[in-house]
This record gives structure tokens, sequence and C-alpha cells, in this order.
């Protein structure tokens, strides 16, 4: 497999947390996830404009556990996302710089219809852009990613009985999101991965900051960025 950063561009994955300690700190009782929203465009269209060393952005929106939280707080994320994805639909940098919209997840389906419905319709005006590609992972979790994931290739090497040796490429295919992370920024304090692309995080440089997500700044973001570059990466090797 060749190694992202080595000719192929950057693919960046964010974790945007802590919106509600966010507003719980500001003793925002109602928050309605606006500030959230906001930041999410800021930072895309920043990575768009100045960011050309990144040809794939992945955001984690909504996890498979998240799914199981109280409606409330999932309603707060439904709102984010509806408001964002219409957002989308009518900036003209994603059409202007060409972005391809995917939208990810094993359980994404089981989100309300109207936001799928934006979901939709984001993936189908979007599929034969051929520019970067932005991912927005909802109802995603990497562990059932990589089982789904296992299942498929199960189905295709019984189909493919003459294969003796199962080369990373095939099981890739089966993958969500088959490209391989460079960097992975995490906002919001917590130290962990909570589950975020559990197999393309191999080789990843893992950034986590204490800034919650709704201050999460372009100048934040740069200077991550500078800090990657100035990192030697081997593989490895």
């Amino acid at each position: 497999m060749e190694k992202n950063g080595q000719g192929k561009g950057i693919h960046l994955g964010i974790i945007p947390d802590g919106s509600r300690r966010w507003a719980r700190m500001k003793g925002i009782k109602d928050y309605d996830g606006r500030q959230s929203g906001e930041t999410m465009e800021k930072i895309l269209e920043h990575v768009l404009e100045n960011h050309p060393e990144v040809n794939e952005l992945s955001i984690w929106a909504l996890s498979t556990e998240n799914l199981e939280r109280a409606e409330g707080d999932k309603r707060l994320v439904y709102r984010i996302l509806g408001t964002y994805m219409n957002r989308m639909m009518k900036s003209p940098i994603i059409n202007e710089k060409d972005i391809k919209v995917n939208v990810v997840g094993s359980r994404w389906r089981e989100i309300p219809s109207e936001i799928m419905t934006l979901a939709q319709n984001v993936i189908s005006e979007t599929k034969d852009h051929k520019g970067r590609t932005l991912n927005i992972c909802i109802g995603y979790g990497g562990r059932e990613e990589i089982l789904t994931a296992v299942m498929a290739t199960s189905k295709w090497l019984r189909k493919n009985p003459w294969i003796k040796k199962l080369h990373e490429n095939i099981f890739e295919q089966f993958l969500l999101i088959p490209k391989p992370l460079d960097i992975m920024i995490r906002t919001g304090r917590e130290k962990r991965l909570s589950g975020f692309m559990l197999y393309q995080i191999e080789y990843a440089e893992l950034f986590f900051t204490d800034t919650l997500w709704p201050d999460f700044s372009p100048e934040e973001l740069d200077k991550i960025m500078e800090e990657f570059i100035a990192r030697g990466r081997r593989f490895g090797i």
C-alpha cells in the first residue's frame, strides 16, 4: 500500500468535540448548534482555500454510539447537520472547487428522514465532481466499518475461490473510506480515538487540542499543519 504523504495528497480527519461543554461554559441553556455549524463551515472553507495539500477531509459528525444518546442530544446534532448541509448545498465553494461530498456510516440510514434526504441530495449533486473529497461521517464507527468490510470481503472471496492470498488493496475497497489518514485532529480536551477510522489511522499523526470545537480557529489549524509538515514520517521504516 502506498502511504499518503508520498505524492498522493494529505487525508485530514477531524473529530469536532466539545460543543455541549462549550455551551454549558457559556451558560447557554437551549444551545441551537449555530456556532458549531459556523466553525465547521469556516474550517472547511479555510482548508479548501489555503491548504491545497489536503485532498481529502473526513469529519466525524455522529458516531454509532451517539445514536444511543438521549433524544435531546441527538436533536442538537441533527440540527447542526441539517443547517450545515443546507448551507453546503448553497455554498459556491463546493462547485467552484469541484468538491465531491460523501456521507458515510454503517448506520447513517437510522437518522431522521429529512437529514437523510439532505445527505442524499448533496451526494447526488456532487457525485461527478473530480476535485478533492469531503467525507461527512454520520452513524459511523471504526469497528463496525471493519466488521462490515470483513463480511463483504468474505463474500467476494467465495466468488473468487482461486484467490490464495488476500491483498490489503482488495480489503480496502470494502471500507467506507479506503484512503489512509495522514492527520487526525480531535478538539475538546479528550485524548482518545473513540473508534475513529481504526484501520485508516495506522500511520496518522495525532493532534489533540484542549480547544472546544466552537472556538477552534483556522489559525490553530494552520499551526497543526505546520507541525505536521515538520514531523519526520517513516511509516515504520
